[in-house]
């Protein structure tokens, strides 16, 4: 296993932003980027974790593995990650570029968690963080990623959300046109009874977290 210090750190500096932007531009709906996400949109994403207890943590898009990187960093040596991805492109490269025993690349779509854990005997989670882009999905898709989601995550567990500056404008937006908005706050309140929120400026594009408990 790799130490900390040694795995590769999150970032556009990451030798698969290449791969990145070419997936994103092949599938830009999957992605809604063209870069990985910065370090300190990784960093916020995982800092509500307790890793001190968090044995099993649910990555939820893997893409490559900028944030996969961070949370491995801090995670105890007898944790372990689950990180799914749609993208055969993006576990592929996970799975090589990230050599450490406590991480399980999955080929899968997040609408399938259930089978995804079952097979694996796992009934639910310390933590998710999830680089979904619930904001661009089917309404009916997203509700049911979310429900799969609270009820995998421990009642003391934590799930991670981030959504683009821009698509929250999009939705105010759209709004004033007299079109259906996506307010992903009061979505993911739907599901969790705690959610808070902090802004990133510091990501290509800028995004805000959304933390959400039980």
């Amino acid at each position: 296993m790799k130490k900390p210090h040694q795995i590769p750190r999150a970032g556009v500096s990451n030798p698969g932003w290449r791969l990145f932007l070419t997936q994103s531009l092949r599938a830009p709906a999957a992605t809604a980027s063209l870069v990985p996400s910065s370090r300190f949109l990784a960093e916020a994403l995982v800092r509500s974790i307790d890793f001190a207890r968090a044995g099993t943590v649910l990555e939820l898009g893997a893409g490559t593995g900028a944030v996969t990187s961070e949370i491995l960093r801090r995670m105890a040596p007898n944790s372990r990650l689950y990180t799914v991805d749609i993208n055969p492109a993006f576990i592929s490269h996970v799975h090589r570029r990230i050599q450490d025993r406590r991480l399980v690349p999955i080929l899968g779509a997040a609408e399938n968690l259930d089978a995804i854990l079952r097979r694996r005997g796992i009934a639910r989670v310390d933590a998710i963080v999830s680089c979904l882009g619930l904001s661009t999905m089917d309404e009916g898709l997203r509700h049911r990623i979310l429900a799969l989601a609270a009820k995998h995550l421990e009642n003391d567990g934590v799930l991670s959300q981030f959504q683009y500056l821009h698509a929250s404008g999009a939705a105010e937006l759209a709004s004033r046109l007299g079109l259906s908005p996506f307010r992903e706050e009061r979505v993911l309140r739907s599901y969790f009874n705690s959610v808070s929120r902090e802004r990133v400026f510091l990501n290509v594009p800028p995004a805000v977290v959304f933390t959400c408990k039980p």
